[in-house]
């Protein structure tokens, strides 16, 4: 059977700027991207919050292309190392994979960009199979991430199958679909099969292993119910079903709390 390969391929100057400008923006209580960008980018601490964004966009992208202009030669090695780090993962992985999930990649979908860049986050582009990342990753690391995007495309392949209502926004934040993609990466690549073919452990959000159901982790309930020798499509739904009672639970006390 044919997979598509991902190939790591450097960002353009004007991709990395636009990444640079929406992370520094973004305000998602789960993903803390804008902290995230000021550890990557020290410099943008120094920028006054009230400028006017148009401001801030022309300190970016100054800040950015120096970057740039510096380390462009390592982009393009680490993209080639990125490609050659991966190549014996890739037909392993998505076999192992589609048979977990029962789904098969679209038929269309020949090959997986993966941009590499001078970035702080990893923005994963459901409609056009494709993610970002930076320089400077270990080896492990690099794998790790690899996986974790790649498996958000084909969860949702099944998922569309199995919640065809589902509208496509509920797909991004702050949904739970969305928030049960991120969690679900950890009890499935973490099992069997994948844990003989990898040597990382899987970690979502770190937020998400903060939240407690009484007195027992969330993640730790979610693990368990991937841990059963149900089928995927069970799993799925039993694990769905106990997010959206979650986070409902969550959100119905917040406000009456307010």
């Amino acid at each position: 059977m044919d997979f598509p390969k991902i190939e790591f391929t450097p960002m353009t100057l004007e991709e990395n700027i636009e990444i640079v400008k929406w992370a520094f923006f973004e305000e998602s209580e789960d993903l803390s991207v804008h902290n995230y960008t000021i550890q990557y980018f020290p410099e943008l601490g120094d920028i006054n919050l009230n400028s006017k964004k148009e401001d801030v966009y022309e300190i970016i992208k100054d800040i950015v292309t120096k970057e740039y202009k510096k380390y462009k030669q390592k982009i393009v090695d680490e993209s080639a190392r990125y490609n050659e780090l991966w190549n014996e993962y890739n037909d392993k992985y998505f076999y192992m994979l589609t048979n977990f999930l029962g789904v098969s990649f679209p038929k269309n979908i020949k090959k997986i960009n993966a941009h590499v860049g001078l970035i702080p986050i990893f923005p994963r582009y459901l409609d056009s199979f494709s993610f970002s990342v930076s320089t400077n990753l270990e080896d492990w690391n690099l794998i790790k991430v690899a996986a974790h995007e790649t498996l958000h495309f084909l969860w949702f392949e099944k998922w569309k199958i199995i919640h065809p209502e589902t509208p496509r926004s509920h797909f991004d934040t702050p949904f739970n679909e969305w928030k049960y993609s991120e969690m679900v990466t950890d009890p499935i690549l973490n099992n069997k099969p994948f844990v003989e073919l990898f040597q990382f452990t899987e970690r979502g959000y770190d937020s998400f292993y903060e939240l407690y159901d009484e007195e027992e982790l969330v993640m730790d309930k979610l693990r368990n119910i991937y841990s059963t020798n149900d089928s995927v499509e069970e799993k799925i739904e039993k694990g769905y079903q106990y997010i959206n009672y979650y986070f409902n639970k969550i959100n119905k006390r917040d406000n009456i709390k307010r």
